[in-house]
């Protein structure tokens, strides 16, 4: 069985590469490549605890997002922010013997790099049930 995490890492790779209006995205990695494109989203950080019940066992997931881009201004970096919320947003169903409970939006941070790049952080809360 595949650990909770990376089966939402999974799930959250799955769903914003197959989201039509993100397809300008260079891509969605859980790392940077140094020769990285701009604009692209990166997957992580984050934070599993346990959120299991008498039940059964379950995770809480806190997982950031984040989108960067190197335009001047921050208007299409918060449009693909955006996408990507509902993207996630949208996440159902089973992986590897996890299933997801529930996405929440926690948050959004737009900022501004001295360096002329804008970063978007989105934090999520996604709690899984192990099956």
């Amino acid at each position: 069985m595949t650990s909770a995490s990376l089966a939402v890492q999974q799930m959250v790779y799955a769903e914003l590469t197959a989201a039509p209006d993100l397809a300008g995205l260079t891509g969605v990695f859980d790392w940077v490549a140094p020769d990285a494109a701009a604009p692209y989203l990166t997957i992580g950080a984050d934070a599993v605890t346990d959120w299991s019940t008498k039940t059964g066992a379950g995770h809480e997931h806190r997982v950031q997002l984040s989108v960067w881009d190197d335009r001047p201004g921050i208007a299409r970096l918060k449009a693909l922010a955006g996408v990507a919320e509902n993207a996630v947003r949208s996440i159902s169903g089973t992986r590897d013997g996890h299933r997801i409970a529930g996405v929440v939006f926690l948050r959004a941070v737009f900022l501004k790099e001295t360096t002329g790049w804008s970063q978007a952080a989105l934090d999520f809360r996604i709690r899984t049930e192990q099956l």
